[in-house]
């Protein structure tokens, strides 16, 4: 079988569905030798996958940027590409796939729906991929969720087809279940300018992450506790009114910002921190989560959409909606050493129910069905 992977979507600045494409493309690499796979790419997209084997060919055809990008992907690839390499099953790993394919099944990965109920927290550009996502999912002839909340979202919000759609569940990199050795962990903090204990926060800077109740929260036990709050990320939108409230909390000599890291120094800052904190409004999987737990690193996360899954009993749940919820958690983890030291003791069972093996032969299974 000649199968496709529509590999466009990975950026220059990697955030998880980045991640994903790169993953699955290199644990389908390890898992199948059998069927030819052409993984269509940007040019920096090739540079990110690496080295394949035979049976993989990478085809640099796609444009980097995103208008271009989404064009290409309904003309170009489905009309031209496809048709010159014989594909038979199109696998699309980031959220769109071409509406019409000729000739060929297709499959896309749906990694959330946040555009539809928190379309609010997203600026209007971002907002027009909602009706390509809806599209995409309804022409599609197979669907995978990355969560069964995210499974749940699409039944909800796009259709009720629940026999096309399955759930495989991403992982987290190698690297973060690898021992961090203590030399590393003082360098990271070194570099980043963190003195004290501290408590983590991974992921762009946007509405979503909830980090104005995170910082609010912060601030209400600031006084009772010596840690220092780490927030490590690219800048999303709106990331503006975080700055400020950081200001207007007084929190400046306790909050750092490290700025976007790279996925090789993120180990480092896991392993390192007392807590990750990451009560975000709407994930839907979380896998900033699952690489802290890798870590062996203790999370507080919210008790909604995929976290729960993901999290499972290495987790401490909080509304994300109760600054004074978030605040209580906080203190309790960082203070009770024997909730602390059960949570951590759950860290590698939880790592375990996740690899990126499983979820490339459970990919492999669904394209093997058209």
């Amino acid at each position: 079988m000649n199968i496709g992977i529509n590999a466009s979507g990975i950026g220059r600045i990697k955030g998880g569905a980045s991640f994903y494409i790169i993953n699955i493309i290199r644990a389908l690499a390890a898992v199948d030798h059998e069927h030819r796979y052409l993984i269509f790419c940007t040019a920096y997209g090739k540079d990110e996958i690496g080295n394949l084997p035979s049976n993989f060919k990478l085809v640099v055809t796609a444009p980097q940027h995103t208008v271009r990008r989404l064009l290409w992907e309904q003309t170009v690839l489905p009309f031209s590409l496809c048709r010159k390499y014989g594909i038979q099953v199109l696998f699309s790993p980031n959220y769109t796939s071409p509406l019409f394919h000729p000739g060929f099944a297709s499959v896309v990965t749906i990694h959330d729906l946040s555009f539809f109920p928190l379309s609010r927290l997203y600026p209007r550009g971002r907002r027009l991929f909602k009706p390509i996502i809806k599209l995409s999912v309804l022409l599609a002839d197979k669907i995978i969720a990355v969560s069964e909340f995210t499974k749940k979202d699409i039944l909800r919000y796009v259709g009720n087809f629940p026999d096309k759609i399955s759930v495989v569940y991403e992982a987290a990199e190698e690297r973060f279940s690898a021992s961090v050795p203590a030399e590393a962990i003082d360098n990271a903090k070194k570099k980043f300018g963190i003195a004290k204990e501290y408590v983590l926060f991974t992921g762009f800077l946007e509405p979503r992450k909830n980090l104005g109740r995170l910082l609010d929260a912060f601030a209400l036990i600031v006084r009772d506790i010596p840690h220092q709050l780490v927030i490590a990320g690219a800048k999303g939108w709106w990331y503006d009114t975080t700055f400020k409230k950081v200001k207007s909390l007084g929190l400046a000599d306790r909050v750092i910002f490290t700025g976007y890291v790279p996925s090789d120094e993120l180990p480092a800052l896991y392993a390192g921190a007392a807590l990750f904190a990451f009560p975000s409004l709407y994930e839907g999987f979380g896998i900033s989560v699952l690489e802290a737990i890798c870590c062996g690193t203790p999370v507080l996360v919210s008790n909604n959409t995929a976290l729960p899954e993901v999290a499972g009993e290495a987790g401490v749940y909080v509304d994300p909606y109760s600054v004074e919820d978030i605040a209580k958690q906080l203190k309790r983890v960082l203070f009770d050493n024997a909730v602390y030291q059960q949570l951590k003791e759950r860290c590698p069972g939880v790592a375990g129910k996740f690899s990126w093996k499983k979820a490339a032969e459970e990919t492999l299974s669904v394209m093997s069905q058209l």
